[in-house]
C-alpha cells in the first residue's frame, strides 16, 4: 500500500506532482503504467519509489537483482510537456543515464561515472544503475524506471552480480548520499535535460559523449540485423553510437551491447 514519507518532500524540491511510495513491488514500472491511467496531466511528473522489488527488469529478457537499500523508482511523464517532439524518444533512455552521472559527479566528486550507452550507468568501469523506459498505454507518456545500488552492499549478491557490478556504499567515500538528496538531485537535472534535449542544445550531446563509457575501446552490438563489432567512436549527436568497422563507420541507434573493453 502507498504511504506517507520523507519522499514527498520531492514535491516541494523538484517539479515532482505526485508521490507514490510502496513497501515492496513486483514492477515500480507496472505500478507507473497502471498508475497513468488514473492521472490527469497536472498531476505529472510522478514517481514511485519502493523499498523492495521483485520482479525488475532490464532490456530484453534480463532482470535487475537489487538488495535492501537500492534506489527504485520509476518517473512517469508527458515528454511533450517539456517540447520533447517523438522524433528524439529514442534519445530519452540516453539522457536519464546522463542526468544521473551528472548528479552522482556532483554529489561524489572522486569517483569515476560514466554511460554506457544506451542504458547503464557505470561506476569505475563497473555497473551501478540500470534505466528501462517504457511507454504508456496512451501512447503520450512514458515510464523512466531506474535501479541503482546505493546502500545495499554488494556482499551478499549472486556471484555473476558481484563480478561485474558496485554499490555506493561499497566504496571509500563514508556513507551514500540518502535516497531523497541522490532523487532530488537527480530530478532536478533530468528536469533541464528534458529540456536541453527539447531545444536541441548541444551542450547535451557534448556531455553523452564526454560520459561515454565505450569511447576508443572494442565493442560488439547485437541488433535485429546482427552483431556489429569494431572500435567505439563515441556517440553522435542524435544519439547514435558510432562503431568503427572493417567496413566502415556504423551507427547503431538500437541494440545491445554484448561485449567491450572493461
Amino acid at each position: 500500500m502507498p504511504r506517507q514519507s520523507e519522499f514527498h518532500e520531492l514535491q516541494r524540491l523538484t517539479t515532482i506532482q505526485s508521490v507514490m511510495h510502496l513497501d515492496s513491488v513486483g514492477s515500480t514500472n507496472d505500478v507507473a503504467g497502471q498508475w497513468s491511467a488514473r492521472l490527469v496531466d497536472a498531476d505529472l511528473p510522478a514517481i514511485v519509489i519502493a523499498d523492495a522489488q521483485t520482479s525488475g527488469r532490464g532490456r530484453g529478457q534480463n532482470r535487475w537483482w537489487s538488495g535492501p537499500g537500492a534506489l527504485i523508482c520509476s518517473v512517469l511523464l508527458r515528454p511533450a510537456a517539456y517540447g520533447v517532439p517523438v522524433a528524439r524518444w529514442p534519445t530519452l533512455s540516453l539522457t536519464v543515464g546522463v542526468s544521473l552521472a551528472l548528479s552522482l559527479r556532483r554529489l561524489l566528486p572522486a569517483q569515476d561515472f560514466r554511460v554506457k550507452w544506451p542504458n547503464d550507468v557505470y561506476c569505475n568501469r563497473r555497473k551501478l544503475a540500470g534505466i528501462l523506459l517504457e511507454p504508456c498505454a496512451d501512447g503520450a507518456r512514458i515510464v523512466a524506471g531506474v535501479g541503482l545500488n546505493l546502500a545495499n552492499s554488494l556482499v551478499g549478491a549472486p556471484r555473476e552480480v558481484v563480478d561485474r557490478a558496485v554499490s555506493l556504499c561499497d566504496l571509500d567515500d563514508g556513507a551514500p548520499p540518502t535516497r531523497l538528496t541522490l532523487l532530488t538531485c537527480f530530478l532536478n537535472q533530468f528536469t533541464m535535460d528534458l529540456e536541453r534535449l527539447a531545444s536541441g542544445d548541444r551542450s547535451l550531446a557534448a556531455d553523452w559523449r564526454e560520459l561515454c563509457l565505450l569511447g576508443g575501446g572494442h565493442v560488439a552490438v547485437l541488433d535485429l540485423g546482427g552483431t556489429v563489432a569494431g572500435t567505439c567512436l563515441g556517440i553522435d549527436d542524435d544519439g547514435a553510437l558510432l562503431v568503427q568497422t572493417v567496413g566502415g563507420v556504423k551507427r547503431q541507434f538500437s541494440g545491445t551491447v554484448v561485449e567491450f573493453d572493461g
